[in-house]
């Protein structure tokens, strides 16, 4: 069987203005690849009736299946039923099934179902619906024989549990024995896209069934391979290919899987049953709100320090005045004094420790904006180190690159053998 293409449309106004960020087309992309169906076009498409109808009849001409995240709640700009139903020409009837599965939903949470949720028991005559335990919106699919149209709501919360629940397991039995892709993927910090690329040029030529695939994003780069099979010959040239890439780029890799560098810290942490304290200045609390995001990590992460002001470096962390006084809150000696500080203070096996400039203002040219000294300190292994970063982009950006930055030292440092 010759494997379907698919064309993937977040549908929302707000989309379009960029009031909210589109995180469905990902998910929806990579969940149709993991069963052998490529996405040949993402689309997205406000509100207007009209603009919902030529963007499905364009979708629905080029692509054997249509995906459509959005559009599916009860108020009057939820137009994605009717828009659908006159781009496929297939009519929708109420479903006393769905209507009472609604109900249901509004019962269990103590309240009575408006009139205008009735609109979503609305089905399509060609077609099925899929129960949302997880909302009032079902799924809809609007089968035109040769072209399928998958309607799912918008709310991530809704849309990744019917999609693995319902969306996968239909289309697997709607297209089965389709070729899966196999992939393997190296994850790199502290060394850019363009050099990693260069490298991988010179030193790893790919056999030509592989498929080069590199991303970067704020101070880590994704590389993956694919080819076009799962077959043992297949994964056999992924899995040598990988060596072949670690054997010269392995400085840089964290992880050969979809881990966070975060996770990867917080697991050497646990095997080597250490601690982690944290003293942040630029960064706000970021450093710490990212570590506690991981489950578990109160087994490690002891807590930290948000010191902002001067004044707050030398009472909360045993800042020196004359460190600040003689080198500046941004300094060599001061981000290792409040690494040193942390650590003492809350008995922390390490302490990771950042002090900068993230802007747009208080930069000068000795310090430019971007300026920001990273400490890591181990005191009863009688080690640490420093490090001075600059770093580029708006404030969000340079709060973020010192972040994995912090997450690079400390990674680094966990490496060693001699510590």
């Amino acid at each position: 069987m010759t494997p379907p293409k698919a064309i993937i449309i977040a549908s929302g106004s707000e989309l379009l203005a960029g009031l909210h960020t589109d995180t469905n087309t990902q998910f929806l992309a990579q969940s149709l690849r993991r069963i052998g169906i490529g996405v040949m076009r993402t689309l997205i498409v406000g509100d207007a009736y009209n603009d919902l109808v030529d963007t499905f009849s364009y979708a629905l001409d080029r692509a054997q299946i249509v995906l459509i995240s959005g559009g599916l709640g009860p108020t009057v700009d939820d137009l994605t039923r009717e828009a659908l139903s006159e781009a496929t020409g297939i009519e929708m009837v109420e479903s006393p099934y769905a209507l009472e599965e609604i109900r249901e939903r509004f019962r269990s949470l103590n309240r009575e179902m408006s009139e205008n949720n009735r609109c979503q028991a609305l089905v399509p005559v060609s077609g099925m619906y899929f129960s949302n335990p997880n909302g009032t919106a079902p799924g809809l699919v609007f089968d035109a024989g040769n072209r399928l149209a998958i309607a799912l709501p918008g709310p991530p919360r809704e849309l990744r549990p019917m999609v693995e629940n319902h969306v996968i397991p239909f289309l697997e039995q709607k297209y089965p024995g389709l070729p899966k892709e196999s992939s393997v993927m190296v994850r790199f910090v502290g060394s850019g896209e363009s050099t990693i690329d260069q490298i991988l040029r010179e030193k790893v030529p790919f056999d030509p069934r592989i498929r080069v695939s590199l991303l970067a994003r704020l101070g880590l780069v994704d590389l993956t391979l694919y080819c076009p099979t799962s077959e043992e010959a297949d994964l056999s040239l992924l899995d040598e290919s990988r060596k072949r890439v670690l054997a010269v780029l392995g400085d840089y890799a964290y992880a050969t899987e979809m881990v966070d560098l975060g996770e990867v810290v917080a697991s050497m942490l646990l095997d080597r049953g250490e601690t982690l304290a944290t003293a942040e200045s630029c960064t706000g609390g970021l450093i710490g709100a990212a570590i506690t995001s991981i489950p578990g990590s109160s087994r490690y992460y002891v807590g930290g320090f948000v010191t902002y002001s001067n004044e707050a470096k030398v009472l909360q962390l045993g800042v020196r005045p004359e460190t600040l006084e003689r080198h500046g809150a941004v300094s060599e000696e001061t981000v290792w004094e409040m690494a040193m500080g942390g650590a003492r203070s809350l008995k922390a096996d390490w302490c990771v420790s950042v002090t900068g400039i993230a802007g747009p203002d208080g930069g000068t040219p000795e310090k430019p904006v971007g300026t920001v000294w990273i400490g890591v300190a181990c005191p009863g292994r009688n080690w640490g180190s420093v490090r001075r970063c600059q770093f580029f982009g708006d404030r969000q950006a340079i709060r973020e690159r010192t972040r994995v930055a912090v997450f690079d030292e400390l990674h680094k440092a966990l490496r060693k053998k001699e510590i």
